[in-house]
């Protein structure tokens, strides 16, 4: 049942009128023959050896010609047994190869030349048909199933479906009558079709309004004077207010608190800029100037630098609802530092001095610092909390200067 039949290619032989073709030997025992001896018989002339030595090589042009079937053959590797198996039974089915093309999957893209000629290579050329067949009859059975039932539907066939007798505007339709329809007319469909493939076909036609209780409006003639509404008219028409959403007030509420705490946090970050400001830096290697006429110390770590500008800062660990004037945690891992590690404060004299007010102790040049003790900073002294090492800058041109000033204060005072 899937293949049809193919007539039997008879085979051209010579007949009793055609001469016999000579054997290799009596072909190849002349002396000119080209690639045979190069020394000519005695008795010859050797002119006449020469000019047959001349002559083109048969066996040449007897190898084009084989050339020639090879160029026949080249198209094998394109064509799969799938897609023979996909053009047989669709050609068999529709009788057309322009619904072929354009009804049937294979492998690769075909053009339409390319698909007749190969359906003539498959109808006339003994060895393509011969090879084809041998490829298609050893495929798999699920892999025949799969093709063949993915056959074009026939002119035919849509014929017997849209006579079928159920009308487009059905509500439901039953699947029994078309298993009726099929066992019915079982010379007109192909054998792989069932019943669902013949109901799926018949939504698809009624989708694209080919049923014949369907009719297509025709369009408006010129005369009538009546607008075709396409996208782009129907784009412009479109008004853009009325596509967005709502208003959300909730939304916009809670927006609103967000945008005044942020304001309020900027605000306050803004009001301790004078009294510190830290700058993270990378190190690079390169020394950078410390110090400006702002900046009292510096608080130089490995990885960050911390500029005081106030006459008093505190020392510790950041958290969510406690801030202080130098987060370690920007230096490396700060968990046992404490909140509040330390102060560090500048005196009316001019000397620095650092007070421990955290649990843990504070090394200053190698000297713990317990809680509530104090130190003198000097200009070089090396801090060192929880593992985490700084060194303590001076800029002593703005403390000597601060110093002078007060000194020039208590004179006035005196006097």
């Amino acid at each position: 049942g899937v293949f049809p039949a193919w007539p039997s290619i008879p085979s051209v032989h010579p007949g009793p009128g055609t001469s016999q073709v000579d054997s290799p030997r009596s072909r190849n025992t002349s002396l000119c023959e080209p690639g045979g001896s190069s020394t000519p018989s005695q008795g010859l002339d050797p002119g006449l050896v020469n000019s047959c030595q001349a002559l083109p090589d048969l066996r040449v042009k007897k190898k084009k010609k084989k050339g020639r079937r090879e160029g026949a053959m080249k198209d094998l590797g394109r064509w799969k047994a799938t897609d023979d198996l996909a053009l047989i039974t669709a050609v068999g089915q529709t009788k057309d190869l322009g619904s072929v093309i354009k009804g049937v999957k294979f492998s690769c893209h075909f053009s339409l030349a390319e698909v007749q000629e190969r359906w003539y290579a498959l109808m006339y050329d003994p060895v393509i048909s011969k090879l084809a067949m041998e490829a298609v009859r050893n495929l798999p059975q699920e892999v025949v199933h799969r093709v063949t039932k993915a056959t074009p539907f026939s002119k035919e066939e849509e014929d017997a479906i849209a006579s079928c007798g159920i009308k487009s505007t059905a509500a439901t339709v039953d699947l029994a009558h078309f298993e009726s329809l099929r066992s019915s007319q079982a010379t007109v469909f192909h054998p792989t079709r069932t019943a669902r493939a013949l109901l799926t076909h018949w939504q698809y036609m009624k989708q694209y309004s080919l049923l014949p209780d369907q009719a297509v409006q025709p369009l408006p003639k010129q005369e009538n004077a009546q607008h075709i509404l396409n996208f782009h008219d129907g784009e412009e028409q479109v008004v853009d207010s009325e596509l967005m959403d709502p208003p959300d007030l909730k939304l916009n509420s809670e927006l609103a608190i967000v945008d005044r705490m942020a304001k309020k946090e900027i605000r306050r970050l803004e009001a301790e800029v004078g009294k510190w400001s830290i700058v993270v830096e990378q190190v690079t290697g390169q020394p950078s100037p410390d110090f400006d006429n702002q900046t009292l110390a510096v608080l130089r770590g490995r990885l960050v630098r911390y500029l005081m500008r106030s006459r008093e800062i505190t020392v510790g660990r950041a958290a969510q609802e406690h801030t202080v004037d130098v987060d370690l945690t920007l230096e490396g891992p700060a968990s046992k530092v404490s909140r509040k590690q330390a102060v560090i404060k500048l005196t009316n004299s001019g000397e620095f001095y650092l007070a421990n007010e955290g649990s843990r102790p504070v090394m200053v040049n190698g000297k713990a610092i317990i809680t509530g003790e104090m130190a003198r900073l000097a200009n070089n002294t090396v801090v060192e909390f929880c593992n985490l090492r700084f060194v303590f800058l001076i800029n002593l041109e703005l403390i000597e200067a601060i110093r002078t000033e007060a000194a020039k204060n208590q004179f006035v005072a005196k006097q």
